[in-house]
């Protein structure tokens, strides 16, 4: 990337090195306050599961082979796929029993709805869905039956919200990909627009929901409060984690861009106030969750792995800014190398 084309704001501080070195100091201590804000910190021994991952790879590749759809690409796009959403239950859940991981797996799989955005099929999914008219992407056939399991190991009311939250991740994809949104000029009178833009084109309420299974937590009352504390505390940390590789792209149409807009706040500055905003979350889940030890344990395990999580996949970048989320002395160990394979 040129430095003409870099972001001004992250070429302020010495003119003569490269954007990307000038980009790391001020990122490195934005996103570093985040880790501090959770106590992260790395470990030889994670509470990330890895004895399972291959019979969790094998398990979701044998279910979505079982629907007999090609994806055009030899299984590819199928198995990265796959990847993806192991690799993610792996930190995120690292703790729900194998069921309970393999249902959520199924359920996350369907990431696959980013990569068939302007396919046939998609934009009518739900019309036909509640028409009971068939689909027109055979893959989507299996989403309403993927959805009905999670009854199985979640509440009720938790898996209709995590219903709930698909539709909505199905419907935000389709919006923030239209053509006349993705040129869409933000409006300075307009400061709800980039929070409702991504609540739609995420699954914050549902990887909330996911938390707390039914068999672990029998009685919603002990988290249901948090949920939208919760909601919010992934979405703010996910577009902080995002974001360094989303300048070295050159995007702009990301929440903290389209807030800055709407603020008139430069971007670094939309950061940091993120970052205070997401530290205000962690302690008031905790004080939330003070009376109910186990959501509270289950919470402190999610938001490690989350954090984990992004800081482990190479597409984040993280690297490049110091961040790591083992110790550099890691386990010999072959489980370790098989699931290290599997994230990267």
């Amino acid at each position: 990337m040129s430095l003409r084309n870099f972001p001004s704001w992250l070429i302020s501080v010495c003119g003569s090195r490269t954007p990307q070195e000038d980009a790391r100091p001020d990122l490195r201590g934005i996103i570093g306050s985040l880790l501090n804000v959770v106590s992260y910190t790395p470990s030889n021994n994670p509470h990330v599961a890895t004895s399972t991952t291959d019979a969790l790879e094998k398990a979701l590749v044998g279910e979505v082979e079982s629907w007999d759809v090609d994806d055009g690409h030899d299984g590819a796009q199928f198995a990265s796929i796959s990847k993806k959403a192991v690799s993610l239950i792996q930190f995120w859940y690292s703790r729900h029993s194998f069921d309970e991981k393999f249902t959520f797996a199924l359920y996350a799989f369907f990431f696959y709805i980013d990569d068939c955005v302007g396919k046939p099929g998609l934009d009518d999914y739900q019309r036909r869905l509640m028409m009971g008219l068939p689909q027109v992407d055979p893959v989507l056939t299996h989403y309403q039956r993927v959805l009905g399991k999670l009854y199985d190991h979640w509440d009720p009311i938790s898996a209709d919200a995590m219903v709930c939250a698909a539709m909505e991740f199905m419907n935000g994809s389709i919006l923030e990909n239209r053509h006349e949104i993705m040129g869409l000029t933000v409006a300075p009178t307009a400061p709800n627009w980039p929070k409702y833009l991504r609540a739609k084109s995420g699954l914050g309420s549902g990887a909330a929901f996911a938390i707390f299974p039914k068999q672990a937590h029998p009685d919603i009352s002990a988290y249901i409060q948090v949920v939208p504390d919760i909601d919010e505390f992934t979405c703010l940390a996910n577009d902080i984690l995002s974001f360094y590789k989303e300048e070295l792209a050159g995007e702009t149409t990301n929440y903290v861009h389209f807030r800055s807009r709407t603020t008139s706040k430069p971007p670094k500055q939309v950061l940091a106030e993120m970052v205070r905003e997401a530290s205000n979350l962690h302690v008031r889940i905790a004080a939330t969750l003070a009376r109910h030890p186990e959501a509270l344990a289950a919470w402190r395990t999610f938001e490690n792995g989350f954090i984990a999580w992004h800081l482990s996949i190479k597409r984040y970048k993280l690297s490049e800014l110091g961040f790591q989320y083992l110790k550099l002395e890691t386990p010999n160990s072959d489980s370790y190398s098989s699931f290290k394979e599997s994230v990267y």
